[in-house]
């Protein structure tokens, strides 16, 4: 039969090498498991050892990292959720609405040009919007004006003419960087968002400059 003090000092040993793996591990997920694994051995081994503690400590900390892990596992989830509502288009941006302000354009009015400082971004409420340069055309439910956040000198990569009535929500982009900061899938969404409209524009210029060589 193994003596008890063995069982102990196994249980000590066991609670080091997941201690060890917690500092060694690269990913969030399995550090905050070995996080757990190493709070309830070393919980254990103190409590038999006598140490109590140091008994409470590694204990109180088993269901911190339990509530970090799940925190983890729901900000994946709400990452997975931004990506895919980034390619379906149906973000809910209803949360934003306290943080932005309301502007009613008349058919004709340009929004911004090509070139211009930016300092906001937009939401699409009811009407559409022509970009000129890229030709596409807006339809509500539609988030725009974040690229000039990422450009050389904060300047809009394509203007933004109203075909129709217009009514849009608008926020300015030190709003934007700190809810972006605030709520991840939001900004996972507006990086998925941008990398989409870069793609777009890139093969816009393939296909433009594919068109000048056959004119040629």
């Amino acid at each position: 039969m193994i003596p008890e003090h063995w069982l102990v000092e196994a249980i000590g040993y066991c609670a080091a090498a997941a201690n060890i793996f917690v500092f060694v591990s690269n990913t969030m997920i399995p550090l905050r498991l070995a996080a757990i694994l190493a709070n309830a051995l070393f919980a254990a081994y103190f409590y038999l050892k006598g140490y109590l503690p140091l008994f409470a400590l590694n204990a109180f900390m088993v269901p911190l990292n339990v509530l970090r892990l799940r925190q983890m596992r729901r900000l994946i989830s709400d990452v997975r959720q931004a990506t895919q509502a980034a390619d379906d288009g149906d973000f809910d941006y209803e949360w934003l609405r306290p943080y932005m302000k309301q502007l009613t354009l008349s058919e004709g009015f340009t929004l911004y040009r090509k070139g211009d400082i930016s300092e906001d971004a937009f939401f699409l409420v009811h009407g559409e919007i022509l970009l000129p340069e890229p030709q596409v055309t807006l339809k509500p439910g539609t988030f725009f004006g974040e690229m000039g956040l990422f450009t050389e000198e904060n300047r809009r990569t394509a203007s933004a003419v109203a075909i129709t009535d217009v009514d849009l929500l608008c926020v300015r982009y030190d709003a934007l960087l700190e809810l972006a900061a605030q709520n991840p899938q939001f900004g996972f969404y507006l990086m998925k968002l941008m990398m989409g409209r870069m793609q777009h524009n890139v093969e816009i210029a393939r296909a433009s400059a594919a068109h000048a060589n056959d004119a040629a």
